[in-house]
């Protein structure tokens, strides 16, 4: 889909790695089904990663010798504007990214 919408290799790329990590932490955390979203509002493109869970989501440094516990890292890393919103029957993780690199992009998820 970002393929089609003419989305640069390099955010496409770190859109795949985001949600990648938030669907893993939904199914090894939540054990829920998940729902994704994906949308593109001009120069940005939104995310949605839902699941059924109330479990909050923690942001960690972790240690460089860690295996693990490195996505709500990465999304911090890499997304300008990321938020976390309680639902009726669990939460939601939203992000956002400029759809190209000379994108002007102001943070807000």
């Amino acid at each position: 889909m970002l393929a089609d919408w003419g989305v640069e290799a390099g955010i496409a790329d770190d859109a795949e790695l985001l949600v990648t990590e938030l669907v893993t932490n939904a199914v090894v955390h939540a054990r829920t089904s998940v729902h994704v979203e994906i949308h593109r509002d001009g120069d940005r493109l939104r995310f949605a990663v839902s699941d059924g869970s109330s479990r909050q989501v923690q942001l960690r440094i972790p240690s460089p010798e860690a295996v693990t516990g490195r996505g709500i890292y990465l999304l911090d890393l890499l997304s300008p504007g990321w938020d976390v919103v309680t639902t009726a029957g669990g939460k939601t993780v939203r992000f956002s990214l400029p759809a190209n690199a000379e994108a002007d992009f102001r943070v807000d998820a």
